[in-house]
């Protein structure tokens, strides 16, 4: 059975721009298509899931999670809710293999808001998805209510040749009767222009750090924990939850085996790190970008504590290597260092060649520490 409290049903973060999406629903002014954007981790695919379910539901202050539509959508098995989610581009050799690890991904997200259904390789959302979705949203439903296309990961619509993104432009232009897109992004910026004007945009904020912190007590996570995670995370529930899933001493083992393997000239160690972390780009890219994240976050608090910051809540436990480390390296270059992370942590997204990408990376940092 799933826990409703632990459920989009019940979550309670964003509460402006619910406010808002409730409005609507009470002055029955529901648009054709939403675009979500902004901060990840803000509960933009959880606030979409909500509003899918309160848009169907009976009651007048929803959802209520207690009418048959609000069950069947707990499940995420309403008839109404299309869910488009990016897949890899080799379906013919996998496709069996795919379509159950969505299945399982999709039943993880119904009990928990935050996880993210990630496929291995998935790296765009096939043209076939868009035309099955317009052949079924033209069918009579027997059933009352609206239909919610969810995409999340809106963005791989336009990856290749965008043909996905001109195909679902198409719909949106001549959308279905009694039917609501919910388009979700991080990165507004890629999709088409024309996609974007046939969209009502919400931007969401980072979620406030009391809200992280209730959530994740409020999932059982112990107080110091849940503190750390927070201090970390900056608003960004799923990189909050990453980190009670590591635990504080793995976090610090983590970081320091990071610094360590880009502050020494080792070519052994390099070249193992640009083997694993390629594979990883490829196959899990959240993963990729956390480990590099971590990476950022330990650098810029040797920053801090350079310049006379220092903040115990967050580098407990850490104060001695981080001071070895300034003393180590007096002339880092953190800026530039900061900005290589950034460009490392998007190149997967750009589609480059890794290995390349992962060697300069590690030479842009040797030489940016300027021993």
């Amino acid at each position: 059975m799933v826990d409703e409290k632990m459920t989009f049903i019940k979550l309670n973060v964003q509460q402006s721009i619910w406010s808002k999406l409730s409005q609507l629903k009470s002055n029955h002014r529901i648009a054709n298509a939403y675009l979500f954007s902004g901060s990840r981790g803000s509960g933009k695919e959880a606030i979409a899931l909500k509003f899918a379910t309160y848009v169907n539901c009976t009651a007048v202050d929803g959802p209520c999670g207690e009418c048959a539509s609000c069950r069947r959508f707990r499940f995420l098995q309403h008839e109404h809710l299309k869910l488009i989610v990016p897949m890899p581009r080799e379906v013919k050799s996998s496709g069996n293999a795919d379509v159950a690890a969505l299945l399982d991904a999709i039943k993880i997200k119904a009990k928990n808001p935050f996880y993210k259904i990630t496929l291995p390789k998935a790296n765009t959302i096939p043209i076939s998805h868009i035309r099955k979705l317009q052949r079924d949203l033209y069918l009579k439903s027997i059933q009352t209510g609206r239909k919610i296309v969810l995409i999340y990961d809106a963005h791989m619509l336009c990856t290749g040749d965008a043909s996905s993104a001109n195909a679902i432009l198409k719909i949106l232009e001549e959308p279905p009767n009694n039917t609501t897109f919910i388009l979700v992004t991080d990165y507004k910026a890629d999709l088409l222009p024309t996609i974007l004007s046939r969209c009502q945009c919400l931007d969401f904020p980072a979620l406030k750090r009391d809200d992280v912190v209730a959530y994740l007590l409020s999932s059982g996570v112990e107080d110091y924990l849940a503190q750390f995670a927070a201090n970390i995370a900056d608003g960004d529930m799923r990189r909050a939850l990453a980190l009670t899933d590591f635990g504080k001493n793995d976090i610090l083992e983590l970081v320091k085996t990071l610094t360590n393997l880009v502050s020494e000239e080792h070519v052994e160690n390099w070249r193992s790190f640009n083997q694993n972390y390629s594979r990883m780009a490829k196959n899990n890219f959240y993963e990729f970008e956390f480990h590099l994240f971590l990476l950022q976050w330990w650098l810029k608090q040797a920053y801090l504590q350079r310049v006379g910051i220092n903040n115990s809540d967050v580098i407990n436990g850490m104060s001695t290597d981080l001071r070895e480390f300034n003393a180590n390296f007096p002339n880092a270059n953190f800026d530039k260092i900061n900005n290589i992370i950034e460009e490392t942590i998007i190149a997967p997204r750009k589609n480059l060649y890794m290995p390349l990408i992962l060697t300069n990376f590690l030479i842009g940092i040797q030489q940016s520490l300027d021993k």
